[in-house]
């Protein structure tokens, strides 16, 4: 089983917006007789067995509308009502072929995009009085649609006033918000604006896929190589992340190491305007291209030359154009890999600090195509925690702490290899197939290779394979769990289809995974052993806020010997982390804010001007105040920003270290009888 699933089974959670595709489209154009292909090809493997009827039909519509308009400010209710008379017939005209119900509905988007632009570049001539107080909506999710032009104006103008506002409670002066929000809403038109056929017909099959459950997919062939990039870690090109930005591609950063780093010209925020194959070949103008086209046209064979053309910004001037020319080379993207740090624990009452192991696993990665070719030495998330630990065992560690938060997922068996670093032979996961049928993946290990105390630390974005590694290591005893009140809740495989004549691939959901004591973390994620404040406990995240999720459930229990048992050492593990987070200010600032949350925010439908001024200030004050650090996001890898604090790390040490110290006591009965 575990042979089949590694050919094709892909256990990813998609949180980020995708990108659009190029308007110069190289691959085959996508016919209503393909998409009748790849809709049959679906529903035959997809897990849930239904079919396509009314009722999906239905749904994909209203999701395929949300697409383009998901606050309700663009379509009127007329144009709704046209669309929903195709529901009858949706399902019928999809198995012949017919998908013109997909353009009627762009065409129609495009319609009213360009009118409400019009709208928005006159309110951005008016100077508005933002002290006058105003009531604005917060999501228009469910709102009714506008009834007429008026009402949608009305709607718009309430909308520009609130972002104005935004903008200016951060510190801008009127007009230059009002220059941010022209290229905000240029940007958008100009997404829509250069959909392509694919485009359009890649929305409808991911409408349609959705309608199923929230993991299926249809994946372009651009979406597909930008999904083997993440799992495998690596591309070929010149080494610098982009952003489109008002008509043009921007450098972010460069990455260190890499072929534009090494070259050293390239800069972050010099924009780029012009690229060239080869070292004399003629430049291709980019400006006002989409991001996808320069990303495709920068990319290429390890060793080739690229010429890019670029302007930087001088004092207050452009400077003149340009050129470079950078050889391409493999990018190892190094921030998404496993990586290791040791730290020291002052313990009460020892002489000597707790050497703590950290490990921290951003996704459980694995170059599928180096696997096969060199199946001795790949890219893998368990390999590179093997070495890990290796190092760990070299420098005698007391405990180890497994960070998986914010690890969406990855390769199934690369799940379950990793898993078996910590655990004797015995199975790791169940999975039920389309037909029902229950098989036992079991650790391709005999012996573990760390045996001595660990921690898993995870949070409300721990998902699919994540949820594999912590539900079994917390089933068989074998590791303490802390974090969110729970995780994400994908507890589902999706089977990667490739399809011919390179239209791509579909993800389909094909089975559900269960944890060896028996429960799906579908819907219901893993909950830690010791939750810790946060406000990921009190915000609408995870499977079970998804449309069209599938429900929870659970098979019998697998057989398998316990390594553990942590009953007895919890109490007093979960009362000894009680007291340190209350006395610490910064679990104290989240339980208020998630109270107030409660209390103010959860299920406001609307906020006034004087509520959003009132919140902007107390954002101001905590973003100046002692724990500003903590929702920071992370250094930019190779950067020399400072380490920021990490209380629930912190925390987890702590909670480690006092585990530690009562296994030495022989305060708990943790068994050691299953250890090798």
């Amino acid at each position: 089983m575990l042979r089949a699933l590694r050919v094709a089974a892909i256990l990813l959670l998609f949180l980020g917006a995708a990108c659009s595709h190029p308007q110069a489209d190289e691959n085959p154009e996508l016919s209503g007789d393909h998409v009748a292909n790849i809709t049959r090809m679906f529903l035959r493997s997809h897990y849930s067995r239904l079919g396509f009827d009314n009722q999906h039909s239905a749904e994909m519509l209203k999701m395929y509308v949300e697409r383009y308009d998901p606050n309700r400010y663009y379509f009127l209710p007329k144009d709704i009502e046209e669309f929903n008379r195709a529901n009858s017939s949706l399902d019928d005209n999809i198995r012949r072929g017919n998908i013109d119900i997909a353009f009627k509905v762009y065409e129609r988007f495009m319609e009213r995009l360009k009118q409400r632009d019009t709208y928005v570049n006159e309110l951005l001539h008016e100077t508005f009085d933002l002290s006058k107080d105003d009531t604005f909506e917060v999501d228009r999710k469910d709102a009714p649609y506008p009834a007429d032009e008026a009402e949608a104006r009305r709607l718009f103008r309430t909308r520009i006033k609130r972002e104005l506002l935004e903008l200016t409670l951060r510190g801008q002066n009127q007009d230059d918000a009002k220059e941010a929000l022209r290229k905000r809403y240029r940007s958008v038109h100009f997404r829509f604006e250069h959909f392509t056929h694919n485009d359009v017909v890649t929305a409808f099959l991911n409408a349609f896929t959705n309608a199923y459950d929230p993991h299926s997919s249809y994946m372009s062939p651009d979406d597909l190589e930008n999904f083997n990039i993440s799992m495998r870690l690596s591309l070929e090109g010149i080494g610098a992340t982009l952003r489109w930005e008002d008509g043009y591609t921007v450098i972010s950063s460069i990455i260190p190491g890499g072929a534009a780093a090494r070259e050293g010209t390239l800069q972050p925020e010099d924009k780029i305007v012009a690229v060239g194959e080869g070292g004399n070949g003629p430049l291709e103008d980019v400006t006002d291209t989409r991001l996808i086209d320069v990303v495709k046209l920068i990319r290429g064979e390890r060793g080739t030359v690229v010429r890019v053309a670029f302007v930087r910004k001088g004092k207050g001037l452009v400077e003149a154009r340009r050129e470079v020319s950078i050889v391409r080379d493999k990018i190892e993207l190094t921030e998404g890999e496993a990586k290791g740090t040791v730290d020291e624990l002052a313990v009460s009452g020892r002489p000597q600090p707790l050497r703590i192991g950290v490990i921290n696993l951003p996704s459980f990665y694995v170059d599928f195509s180096q696997r096969n070719s060199n199946p001795a030495d790949f890219k893998s998330a368990s390999r590179d925690v093997e070495r890990i630990l290796g190092g760990f065992g070299a420098d005698h560690v007391d405990g180890v702490i497994l960070d998986l938060r914010n690890n969406g997922g990855g390769g199934l068996d690369e799940a379950v290899t990793l898993t078996g670093l910590f655990l004797n032979h015995g199975p790791i996961l169940q999975v039920k197939d389309v037909r029902g049928h229950i098989s036992k993946i079991n650790n391709p290990r005999s012996a573990p290779l760390y045996q001595g105390p660990l921690l898993v630390l995870v949070n409300r974005y721990s998902a699919s394979a994540s949820e594999i590694a912590a539900g079994a290591l917390q089933d068989y005893g074998r590791a303490i769990l802390v974090g969110d009140r729970a995780t994400f809740g994908k507890g589902t495989v999706q089977n990667i289809i490739t399809l011919p004549q390179g239209l791509g691939a579909l993800k389909a959901t094909v089975a559900k995974f269960y944890r060896p004591g028996s429960a799906s973390t579908q819907n219901r994620g893993v909950e830690p052993d010791i939750v810790l404040p946060s406000m990921n406990n009190f915000l609408d995240i995870g499977e079970s806020s998804l449309e069209n999720a599938l429900p929870w459930d659970a098979v019998q229990p697998a057989s398998f010997k316990p390594w553990s048992d942590l009953a007895a050492v919890l109490p007093m593990l979960r009362e000894r982390s009680r007291m340190r987070v209350s006395k610490e200010p910064y679990f104290t600032e989240v339980r208020q804010e998630g109270d107030d949350y409660l209390r103010n925010r959860k299920d406001r439908k609307t906020i006034t001007l004087k509520q959003l001024v009132e919140e902007a200030k107390v954002e101001r004050e905590q973003a100046a105040g002692p724990h500003a650090a903590d929702a920071a996001p992370p250094p930019v890898a190779g950067s020399n920003a400072p380490k920021l604090p990490d209380p629930r790390l912190s925390e987890a040490k702590q909670i480690l270290g006092d585990y530690i110290q009562l296994q030495a006591a022989g305060a708990s009965r943790v068994a050691t009888s299953g250890r090798s």
